[in-house]
């Protein structure tokens, strides 16, 4: 069973209908994979377009809402601010063994220091192994753990 993604598209704050990329891209001319980034990133495309994503069809017609629309540029520059020196975050890190296979340690880590990409987290155990993160993941965990709590209630 395929699933095919339904994008919204906006001329000017006037809704233009929904298809698919593909469908879009050979009505507007305008790349597909264009759509997919304008659409998670919130932005407008030529000054005009504002793309937004709907849902997902399955090929028997039934429809879903999308599980996780992706992070949006605004959303991870909002967050970029909110994160400060000494914000405690877990750190996932990756040891092959011979016998096991792959071994995955969490460490909690806090904050260092923040540069314009990456964040430097050193071992709340160690203060003396550090490692680096992008907000990315950082913003992953947040949303994770929100999640987690939300469900917890329940």
């Amino acid at each position: 069973m395929a699933f095919k993604t339904l994008y919204a598209v906006y001329d000017k704050g006037k809704l233009l209908g929904e298809h698919t990329t593909k469908e879009w891209g050979d009505l507007l001319t305008i790349p597909r994979q264009a759509i997919r980034d304008y659409a998670r990133e919130g932005r407008t495309y030529g000054k005009r377009y504002a793309f937004e994503m709907v849902g997902t069809v399955a090929s028997d017609g039934i429809e879903t809402e999308p599980e996780d629309p992706g992070i949006t540029m605004r959303d991870l520059a909002e967050f970029k601010q909110s994160v400060k020196v000494g914000d405690k975050f877990t750190y996932k890190s990756y040891r092959k063994d011979f016998v096991r296979g792959v071994q995955i340690e969490l460490e909690k880590m806090i904050v260092v220091r923040k540069f314009s990409h990456l964040v430097q987290v050193a071992s709340l155990a160690d203060p003396s192994k550090t490692a680096t993160m992008t907000y990315a993941e950082l913003y992953k965990q947040k949303k994770n753990r929100a999640k987690k709590k939300l469900t917890a209630g329940r």
